[in-house]
């Protein structure tokens, strides 16, 4: 990762290939809506193992568009759905594609139960919004945006882990990034400009999870 001349204003995050150096990160996150993170993000996941009606009207402050039977049938799915074996702490960079029977099953168990049974209209972007909201480390928000802008990458990821089955797998590819501007030391730098600004609004952008930051940068860039 690029830090010329050690000097941390150098130091770029990378997203899907493309780079955001820290001060353009930074303002975007002062562009950022304040009701989104304030409304959505920060109410936290909840109850463990329930999704609640006010946890559907969130969802909505990131235009989930879940209508009123929808969400009735996201609240009954959750009564039998395997919450117990996802911690609500759970975080993306643990769920290694490589290994079998560990995070990255369980988190694919409890996406596949949701999956599986939509109805009509309800598909990944929706899914992913609730699922986000209550495991905000693990599960990235998949909208037809963020899809878009990860699709070369998340076919690259499928053909590293063939014995997955997948044409795509967009975890994978995001875990990557997650894990690349970790260890660079963007993604940390990024988060203590942001807890160092002189804006409430951005120092609540700080309390997000890595998934959430990058989710909120890929906007800006795609």
């Amino acid at each position: 990762m690029n830090r010329a001349s050690g000097e941390a204003g150098s130091t770029v995050l990378v997203i899907a290939g493309r780079s955001i150096d820290i001060d353009t990160a930074i303002a975007t996150a002062h562009g950022y809506p304040a009701v989104t993170v304030t409304r959505y993000d920060l109410p936290g996941p909840g109850p463990a193992a329930a999704i609640t009606a006010d946890e559907i009207a969130r969802t909505h402050k990131v235009r989930s568009r879940i209508s009123h039977a929808q969400r009735d049938w996201f609240i009954r799915s959750a009564v039998d759905a395997p919450w117990a074996a996802v911690p609500i702490e759970a975080q993306l960079v643990d769920a290694d594609p490589h290994v079998s029977g560990e995070l990255y099953d369980r988190a694919e168990a409890l996406y596949e139960h949701f999956r599986t049974a939509a109805p009509r209209q309800v598909g990944v972007a929706k899914i992913s919004k609730v699922l986000h909201l209550k495991r905000p480390g693990l599960f990235p928000i998949l909208d037809s945006k963020v899809m878009a802008f990860y699709r070369l990458h998340a076919r690259a990821a499928a053909a590293r882990y063939p014995h997955r089955g997948r044409r795509a797998m967009f975890w994978a590819a995001i875990r990557d990034d997650v894990c690349t501007n970790l260890d660079s030391g963007a993604l940390p730098l990024f988060r203590h400009r942001l807890a160092q600004s002189e804006s409430e609004q951005v120092r609540r952008i700080a309390s997000l999870t890595d998934v959430r930051l990058l989710d909120l940068l890929t906007w800006a860039l795609a």
